[in-house]
C-alpha cells in the first residue's frame, strides 16, 4: 500500500497554485538575507528543539506552503534531512515563500521557518520533548492534555505547555508515524506499536476506541546501561553481577527477567546477553527493535503485525518457530506475551541452554503460578497444569526479578531465584533444598539466591540492602567447578554481610 505524503501533513491543493521557481523569481529583486537562519541550520546540530510555538500565518496558506516546498524537493526532505547545507538551503526556501505570502517581522519568520522546517522533516512539535534528555515518557491523554515522566523526578507530571491546538493535529502526526514505519492508523486498524527511527516505542490509539480522543504513548529510547552503570546507579551489586555472569557465561542457564511495566526488563536482558560465550549463534526475536547485542554471531528477527484485513502478520511465535530452523545456539526472545511461551520453553528444554526472555509479572512466584499459565491459556495447543509446570520446572533455570520503585523511579534488581523444579519430578532435590517436608507434585518450586530488601526513604531516593538468603545453587556451583572456577572466586559470590544501596 502506498501513502500520499501530502495527505497525511493535511495539505490541500489550492485550485490556483504558482510555480515555486517563479515565485522566487519575483522575490529576487527584493530578496533579503536571512543570517540569523542561516546560522542556526549552519550549527553542528541542525534541529533546534520547537514546542507550543503559535502559529502567526493562516491554516491556509501553511498548507500551500508545505505544498510547494513538497512539490520541488520530493525525496530529499527525508533522504537529505541530516545534510546541515539541505537544511539551509531548505530554511531559505520556506523564507522566501514566507515573506511573499504573509506580512511577518523577523522574528516571527524566523520562528516560522523553523516550525515549518520542524514539520516537513522531523516530528513537528515532537522534535522538542524528543531532544529533552530528562523526559523519559511523552503520554498525550488527549491532544490537549500532556503528561510527561521525567528522569530527574521519576514522576508524572502535568506539562506546562500545550502542543497541539487541534486533534487533527495529532491525528495526522500519528498517521505521519505510521505511514514512516509502513503500518497503518485509521478507524479499522485503531492501534498503533511501533517504534521511531531512534529506537523510541510509540503506542497509539485511535478516538474510535479511545471516547476521549486520539491517545498517543512514547517511550524514549534509553541508552542500554552498561555493567559500571547498573553499578553506579545502586541497580545491582558487585556479587549478584558475577553470578549471572558465571551462570549465563559458564553454566549456559536458561531464565526470565520478569517485573512491571518500565521497570528495565530489555536492559536487564540485553546486560544478561552480554554474557553468553562468543562462540554460541544467537537469534533475537522482538517486536520493536530494543535490543542491541555485542555479540560476533548474531542475527535479528522482528514480528509484524497483519494488515487492517488480518493478513501479512508474522508473529513472534512465528519467529520461534523459524528461528529453530536456523541452527541457533541461543535464542533471546525480546519479550512473551501470548502463547509463543510453549515455543520458548520447548527450545530451552530440546538443547537450546542459555536462552532468555521477559514477561510481566510483580515476583518470580507470580510468573510461575499466574503469569505463565494465563501465557499457556492464549495458546492453540492445550496442556495440562501437570504437562504445564512440567515444562516449566524443567526449561527454567533461574528468574530475574526487577522493579521500579515509585519514590524516586530508581530501578532494581530484587530477587534472583533458582527455580528447582516440580514435585512430581524432582521430590527428593526439593525436599533437601527447599527444607519442606510434604512436596506438592504439580507445584514448581523456587528458591531465591539473592534479594534486595528496601529500608526506607533518604531525600526522596530508596535506600535498603542487598542480602545473599544462604541458599548455594548446588547444580550451577557444581558446572563451575567442573569448567575450572576457583573456589575462592566461588565464595566471593556469596556475601554474608549486606550491601547497602
Amino acid at each position: 500500500m502506498t501513502f500520499d505524503r501530502k495527505s497525511l501533513l493535511g495539505l490541500n491543493h489550492p485550485k490556483q497554485t504558482t510555480n515555486f521557481y517563479e515565485q522566487r523569481s519575483a522575490l529576487k529583486q527584493n530578496q533579503r538575507t536571512a543570517p540569523i537562519v542561516g546560522e542556526r541550520w549552519h550549527d553542528a546540530e541542525p534541529m533546534a528543539p520547537v514546542l507550543n510555538q503559535a502559529r502567526v500565518i493562516p491554516d491556509e496558506v501553511e498548507a500551500h506552503v508545505k505544498m510547494l516546498v513538497i512539490e520541488k524537493h520530493g525525496k530529499r526532505l527525508w533522504e537529505e534531512k541530516e545534510n546541515p547545507a539541505y537544511l539551509i538551503e531548505l530554511a531559505q526556501d520556506i523564507r522566501l515563500l514566507l515573506e511573499m505570502k504573509a506580512p511577518l517581522t523577523n522574528s516571527q519568520l524566523d520562528a516560522e521557518v523553523e516550525r515549518l522546517i520542524h514539520a516537513l522533516v522531523g516530528w513537528g512539535p515532537l522534535d522538542a520533548l524528543l531532544d529533552d534528555s530528562d523526559v523519559t515518557e511523552i503520554l498525550f491523554h488527549r491532544y490537549d492534555y500532556l503528561v510527561l515522566e521525567r528522569k530527574s523526578s521519576g514522576r508524572l507530571e502535568p506539562a506546562p505547555v500545550q502542543v497541539f491546538q487541534e486533534e487533527d493535529e495529532l491525528l495526522r502526526l500519528i498517521e505521519h508515524i505510521a505511514a514512516s514505519m509502513g503500518r497503518e492508523f485509521n478507524e479499522t486498524k485503531a492501534e498503533l506499536n511501533t517504534q521511531l527511527p531512534d529506537g523510541s516505542r510509540i503506542a497509539a490509539t485511535h478516538r474510535a476506541i479511545s471516547p476521549d480522543g486520539h491517545m498517543l504513548t512514547i517511550r524514549k529510547h534509553r541508552e542500554l546501561l552498561s555493567e559500571k552503570e547498573y553499578l553506579k546507579y545502586g541497580s545491582i551489586c558487585e556479587p549478584m553481577l558475577q553470578f549471572l555472569k558465571y551462570a549465563v557465561g559458564l553454566s549456559r542457564a536458561s531464565g526470565i527477567v520478569s517485573g512491571g511495566t518500565g521497570s528495565g526488563k530489555t536492559h536487564m536482558l540485553n546486560l544478561i546477553s552480554q554474557f553468553i560465550p562468543d562462540h554460541l549463534s544467537v537469534i533475537t526475536i522482538e517486536d520493536v527493535l530494543e535490543m542491541k547485542l555485542q555479540h560476533p554471531f548474531v542475527r535479528r528477527f522482528l514480528a509484524k503485525p497483519a494488515n487492517h484485513e488480518g493478513k501479512g502478520g508474522f508473529s513472534i511465535r512465528d519467529c520461534v518457530r523459524l528461528s529453530l530452523r536456523k541452527r541457533p545456539d541461543v535464542i533471546i526472545v525480546g519479550e512473551t506475551r501470548g502463547g509463543e511461551i510453549i515455543d520458548i520453553l520447548w527450545a530451552m528444554n530440546t538443547d537450546h541452554p542459555g536462552s532468555w526472555s521477559t514477561a510481566h509479572a510483580n515476583s518470580p512466584r507470580g510468573l510461575i503460578d499466574s503469569t505463565l499459565p494465563i501465557l499457556f491459556g492464549k495458546a492453540e495447543e492445550k496442556y495440562s497444569s501437570t504437562e504445564r509446570n512440567l515444562m516449566v520446572g524443567s526449561a527454567l533455570d533461574l528468574i530475574v526479578q526487577v522493579k521500579r520503585f515509585e519514590e524516586d523511579g530508581s530501578r532494581k534488581v530484587v530477587a534472583i531465584t533458582e527455580v528447582i523444579g516440580t514435585g512430581e519430578s524432582q521430590e527428593e532435590r526439593i525436599r533437601r533444598t527447599c527444607n519442606v517436608k510434604n512436596v506438592v507434585p504439580e507445584r514448581v518450586y523456587l528458591q531465591d539466591i539473592y534479594v534486595y530488601e528496601p529500608t526506607g526513604t533518604v531525600n526522596g531516593k530508596v535506600v535498603g540492602h542487598f542480602k545473599w538468603t544462604g541458599y548455594k545453587p548446588e547444580r550451577l556451583v557444581r558446572t563451575w567447578q567442573a569448567k575450572g572456577l576457583d573456589a575462592q572466586e566461588i565464595e566471593r559470590i556469596f556475601f554474608s554481610t549486606p550491601i547497602m544501596m
